[in-house]
């Protein structure tokens, strides 16, 4: 009988620790949970305020271009009356024409950053000789007079297709170089290669090795973190530029890519990305468009 109420004493005390572990268990992961509710509570409300104060900076950047076409115009009507000269006309009509480029600049950063954040962002991929690309991107900054880089090339030999949407692409390159561009001379050496084995013989590696830019690592941190990067007060205004990196990152991760920034130690920043080689279905498809 002992033995007998010894091992119903175990198993009483076995069950015991048994309901105990799962109610512990329970704790614990009602626990986590409420942390986890609250977590993303504090999140949402951070990022919503961030969207406001960001909102509320674009408010005033669209308002200025606005308000200059409008009066320009404004003027431009009443010519005969006001005793405008040609010159003047001519003038006006530049800084209406400047303004309409920035307020279009302004709308296209906009839907870019609602494309990328809401991941409504639709890709046409297909098979890309991402050196023509790159070129093409090239040759339309340097003639663009808001932009003092030099390029250099260093490109790697005969790469394969990539698997990517152009277009996105493109735009991605320009938000990067946008980003490097400073008040000085910007030198930036353009580098292409193929991973050599195993799974990075999937990927063909691009990098942009940039010296003279004014860019450092508070900078490249605030911009990433696209929403946070207009504080509260009247004294930072809205950046364009800033808002082309996130855009840039997402743009080349959409495309199955992957994304990399950092600072040098001695001057400047380095980023480095990669494109994934082209099926060989779109291989073919490539091949035949080409010949």
């Amino acid at each position: 009988m002992t033995a007998v109420r010894a091992a119903r004493s175990r198993r009483h005390k076995n069950d015991l620790l048994n309901v105990y572990a799962e109610r512990l268990g329970d704790a614990i992961r009602r626990h986590h949970s409420g942390v986890a509710l609250r977590a993303a509570k504090v999140e949402t409300e951070l990022a919503y305020r961030a969207r406001g104060a960001f909102l509320a900076s674009m408010n005033h950047e669209l308002r200025t271009p606005l308000n200059a076409i409008t009066g320009f115009a404004g003027i431009l009507r009443q010519a005969e009356e006001m005793q405008i000269t040609p010159e003047q006309k001519n003038e006006y009509i530049d800084y209406i024409l400047q303004s309409a480029d920035l307020l279009l600049s302004h709308i296209n950063t906009i839907l870019e950053i609602a494309d990328a954040e809401s991941g409504g962002t639709k890709l046409s991929r297909r098979a890309v000789d991402i050196l023509d690309v790159l070129t093409q991107t090239m040759e339309a900054l340097e003639e663009d007079d808001a932009i003092d880089v030099t390029f250099t090339r260093d490109f790697g030999g005969e790469l394969p297709p990539v698997d990517v949407d152009p277009d996105k692409v493109a735009i991605a390159f320009r938000h990067l170089v946008e980003f490097l561009n400073s008040d000085e001379p910007v030198s930036i050496k353009v580098s292409t290669r193929r991973g050599l084995a195993g799974e990075s013989a999937n990927y063909v590696y691009i990098a942009f090795d940039a010296t003279g830019t004014e860019v450092d690592a508070k900078m490249i941190d605030e911009s990433l973190r696209v929403f946070e990067q207009v504080h509260e007060g009247l004294y930072r205004q809205f950046d364009p530029r800033r808002l082309g990196l996130p855009i840039a990152k997402s743009y080349i991760e959409l495309n199955k890519g992957k994304f990399s920034i950092k600072t040098k130690p001695d001057d400047g920043v380095l980023i480095r990305f990669s494109l994934p080689v082209a099926s060989e279905e779109h291989k073919r498809a490539f091949e035949r468009l080409a010949s």
